[in-house]
C-alpha cells in the first residue's frame, strides 16, 4: 500500500480486484430519459468554514519554505479531494430499497461508490446514516476488502453488492464499498454519508463497475452524458441540480464550449495557458493540465506553480479593497474562462477567541499570524504525481461560475456560462 501525505481534505485511495459476474438480466426500458436531480446544497456552521479556510491560509503562507509538505507517489494513483468545512452539495441515492436514501457527495474525482455502513461502530460513522445489508433482500455479498491510507487518517471497507436507485434508474448488483473503519477527524465531521465517484473506470479496482458506467450498460440514457450546476449563493439551498442524460439549457447561459478529455482517467483537459490580468507569468510552461473536480471544494495547482500565483496575487494586502486584485483566466482551447477576484477571494473573517486545534504540530505564532488575514486565495498548492500529474484542478469555486458537462459518448468536457 502506497501512503500519500497530503492536507487533511486529501485522499489517495488504493484498490483491490473485484470479481463480479452479472447473471441477473436488465429489463429493457420504455424509452431513454434524461434525469434532473435536484441537489441539497448544505452550508457548514461559520465556526468550521473559518477553520478551513485559516488551514488553507497557513499552508500559503508556508510555500516559501523549504520543510513545506509536498505529495510522494510512485506509480499509478488517484486522488481524492473532500468538500471539507466549505459549502458541499449532495443527492440522494438509494440503496436496497428506493426510500433507504443515503446523502452522497456526486463526485467526478473518483470512480468508487462508498457508502457508511453498520459494519462500523466508530464514533465517526454513528454520526451519519448508516447502511444496513440484513435489511435488504437485493443484497449481494461479495467480500472483497479495500482499504485506503491518507494524510490524516485511513478508511477500511469491504466491497459488495446492492440495488442502488438514482433518480428514478433502478440499478440491480450495484458495486459498492461498505466503510468498515475509518480514522481521522475528516469523516467524523463531513456532513455526508457516502461519496459516488463519476471519474472513469480506470480509475476503479479491475471488474469494479462504477455507478455511471452501470448506467451506460443498461442504455437507459438519452445520451451518455452528466451535468452539474451549482447554485452560488450560499443561501440558496433549492436551485443545484444534477442531470443524467444531458443537461439542463434553462442553466446555461450563452454557448457551450467542449474540450477533449486527453487521459481517461480523471476528467482530465488540456489548458493552453493560465493568466493573471492577461498576463503570462509562467504558470504553464507550454500547456497544463487541468483536472475537473465537483468533490473538491477549492483549487489546486502544483507546489511551485501555485506559489507563483500567489505570490503575485498577494491577497493578504488586498483583503480591504479586493477589486484590485487581478482577474484568474484558464485559457483552453483558445476559450477565456475568467475567475474575478470576488469569485476565487474568501473572507476568513476569524476571532482570537475562536482559535482552536487543528492538527497536531500546528505552530501557535502561525495560528496568530494566520489570524491576522482577512482574506485568502481558495487555493492549496498540492503536487499530483506521473502520470496523471502535474495537474491543476477546477473544483467548484471554478464550477460555480461555469455548468459544466461530462460527455463519455466523446470523451469531452463542456464548460458555458452557468445561469440561475
Amino acid at each position: 500500500m502506497n501512503k500519500s501525505f497530503l492536507f487533511l481534505y486529501a485522499i489517495i485511495c488504493l484498490s483491490v480486484a473485484v470479481n463480479i459476474q452479472n447473471e441477473q438480466k436488465f429489463l429493457e426500458p420504455e424509452k431513454k430519459k434524461v434525469i434532473h436531480i435536484q441537489l441539497q446544497e448544505r452550508e457548514t456552521k461559520v465556526q468550521d468554514k473559518q477553520n478551513f479556510y485559516k488551514l488553507v491560509a497557513m499552508h500559503q503562507d508556508k510555500l516559501g519554505e523549504s520543510s513545506f509538505v509536498q505529495t510522494q507517489q510512485s506509480g499509478p494513483q488517484y486522488m481524492r479531494m473532500h468538500n471539507y468545512k466549505n459549502i458541499q452539495y449532495t443527492a440522494d441515492l438509494g440503496i436496497g430499497q428506493p426510500g433507504n436514501t443515503f446523502k452522497v457527495v456526486l463526485d467526478t474525482g473518483s470512480a468508487n461508490l462508498w457508502i457508511d455502513s453498520t459494519r462500523c461502530q466508530e464514533e465517526g460513522c454513528m454520526r451519519h446514516k448508516q447502511y444496513n445489508h440484513e435489511d435488504s433482500q437485493s443484497f449481494l455479498p461479495l467480500n472483497q476488502e479495500l482499504n485506503v491510507e491518507f494524510g490524516s487518517g485511513d478508511l477500511k471497507g469491504v466491497v459488495n453488492a446492492d440495488t442502488v436507485y438514482f433518480g428514478d434508474v433502478t440499478l440491480p448488483r450495484q458495486n459498492m464499498a461498505e466503510i468498515t473503519s475509518e480514522n481521522g477527524a475528516i469523516f467524523r465531521d463531513l456532513d455526508f454519508d457516502g461519496i459516488l465517484g463519476l471519474a472513469y473506470p480506470k480509475m476503479a479496482p479491475k471488474n469494479f463497475n462504477p455507478v455511471f458506467d452501470n448506467l451506460m450498460d443498461q442504455r437507459v440514457l438519452e445520451r451518455n452524458q452528466f451535468s452539474f450546476y451549482f447554485a452560488k449563493d450560499a443561501n440558496d439551498i433549492a436551485h443545484s441540480e444534477f442531470t443524467l442524460g444531458g443537461y439542463n439549457p434553462a442553466h446555461v447561459d450563452g454557448d457551450i464550449h467542449y474540450h477533449d478529455v486527453i487521459d481517461k482517467y480523471y476528467w482530465m483537459i488540456k489548458a493552453d495557458n493560465i493568466l493573471v490580468d492577461n498576463k503570462d507569468i509562467g504558470l504553464c510552461h507550454g500547456s497544463c493540465r487541468l483536472i475537473v473536480d465537483t468533490g473538491t471544494s477549492i483549487m489546486s495547482g502544483p507546489f511551485d506553480d501555485l506559489g507563483t500565483l500567489l505570490r503575485t496575487l498577494n491577497v493578504k494586502s488586498h483583503c480591504h479593497e479586493i477589486n484590485t486584485l487581478p482577474t484568474i483566466t484558464f485559457k483552453i482551447d483558445d476559450v477565456d474562462y475568467t475567475l474575478e477576484p470576488e469569485e476565487y477571494v474568501k473572507p476568513t473573517n476569524f476571532d482570537a477567541a475562536q482559535l482552536t486545534e487543528v492538527n497536531e504540530g500546528d505552530d501557535l505564532q502561525a495560528l496568530i499570524e494566520v489570524n491576522n488575514w482577512d482574506c485568502i486565495a481558495a487555493f492549496m498548492p498540492l503536487d499530483i504525481q506521473q502520470p496523471q500529474g502535474p495537474a491543476w484542478i477546477l473544483g467548484d469555486v471554478f464550477l460555480r461560475k461555469y455548468y459544466s458537462i461530462y460527455d463519455r459518448d466523446n470523451d469531452q468536457v463542456g464548460f458555458a456560462k452557468a445561469k440561475k
